[in-house]
């Protein structure tokens, strides 16, 4: 399927984002094919501003006139690998980017990301290769991908590829993972014993809810060791801004477990098109011996058949054992690479197809 003839494709800088281009964004977001609020300009602006690297970072970006129809946050690097010195764009993560997936245009996404692979050489700024990490692999965005890909004779690869936990409901409305739950629930009882009665509270919009939840982080091992998020000023702008953006707007879930002494567990997730993604969470070390966070997690698969969200995410790096049996469902993820479409990106990009830095892991 060619690209739409009107598309243009752009490489914008923080500097370039006016109100139109941002309302224009949220107008996208509302519509793509795949909601990911990491890339949506309330995590991402600030992302842009406050987080190591990020005035580095350029959002490519598929336009039709003043209508955006993709983004993607990238970086423009002048070595794709140390062993491959070709330029690529590549995807920009950071600490909190746990979803890669760019967002698309659910009705153009075919000739959108076809127009994407067609970039003008200045466009891409000479880059000879896409690479996206941590793309939500089976939906429509990864297929809409792949098919802009074979329209325009090249081969989309797959590495990296892992599973993460999700809850998600069956076809009929159900969910699996029962026993694991049981056998949760009598530690919490366990935790009851020692701490008295645990009760479930909906923070989301308890002012205080914020910082709650960095005083909880900052008091255990990644306090310690320097990774809690209260441990760097900047970090810290960036946590707030996200969680008040995304408050303002009714997105935002603050979740905790209680006990009489207070919380010994918290959860902070965003919701975005009918989904939550939890981005982060934190435990009181006092009680770790009966696993908060896990039982973090059993409450939300307790309360999750009568939500109103269609799925909850981890959004962790691939699920441990307990957090696969507690939430049964499962997404992939994969990190994507595809030469860009030109005589020069295609003949260096064949050049590499026998390195080991292309193979697909599990392609």
């Amino acid at each position: 399927m060619p690209s739409r003839a009107g598309a243009a494709v752009r490489l914008l800088t923080l500097e370039d984002v006016t109100p139109a281009v941002e309302a224009a964004w949220r107008d996208l977001a509302r519509r793509a094919a795949e909601p990911n609020p990491c890339n949506e300009p309330d995590m991402l602006l600030p992302a842009m501003r406050l987080l190591p690297g990020g005035r580095r970072v350029r959002l490519l970006v598929v336009t039709d006139g003043d209508r955006l129809d993709a983004l993607l946050p990238v970086l423009v690097l002048h070595r794709w690998r140390s062993r491959v010195p070709v330029p690529a764009l590549v995807s920009w993560t950071h600490d909190f980017q746990v979803l890669g997936t760019p967002l698309v245009d659910a009705e153009r996404a075919v000739p959108t990301l076809a127009a994407l692979l067609q970039a003008p050489w200045r466009a891409r700024q000479g880059a000879v290769l896409l690479e996206i990490e941590d793309l939500g692999d089976g939906g429509p965005v990864a297929a809409a991908l792949d098919e802009a890909a074979a329209s325009l004779g090249i081969r989309v690869r797959r590495r990296d590829r892992y599973e993460r936990a999700v809850l998600a409901r069956t076809e009929d409305g159900g969910l699996v993972g029962d026993d694991v739950r049981e056998r949760r629930r009598r530690a919490r009882r366990g935790l009851e014993r020692k701490a008295g009665p645990v009760t479930s509270v909906d923070r989301s919009t308890d002012p205080a809810a914020v910082d709650l939840f960095l005083a909880m982080e900052s008091s255990g091992w990644k306090g310690e060791g320097g990774t809690a998020i209260a441990c760097d000023p900047a970090t810290t702008a960036f946590f707030r801004e996200v969680c008040a953006r995304f408050g303002a707007a009714g997105r935002l879930e603050f979740r905790s477990l209680d006990v009489p002494a207070g919380p010994v567990a918290m959860e902070m997730a965003l919701h975005a098109g009918g989904g939550a993604f939890h981005l982060k969470t934190a435990h009181d070390e006092r009680y770790r011996a009966h696993t908060p966070g896990i039982l973090a997690m059993v409450d939300h698969a307790d309360r999750f058949a009568d939500e109103s969200v269609v799925f909850r995410d981890v959004c962790t790096g691939g699920p441990t054992e307990m957090e696969g049996r507690v939430w049964p469902g499962r997404r992939p993820i994969a990190t994507v690479v595809a030469p860009l479409a030109s005589p020069v990106s295609r003949g260096l990009v064949a050049a590499l197809g026998s390195a080991r830095a292309l193979s697909s892991k599990g392609a």
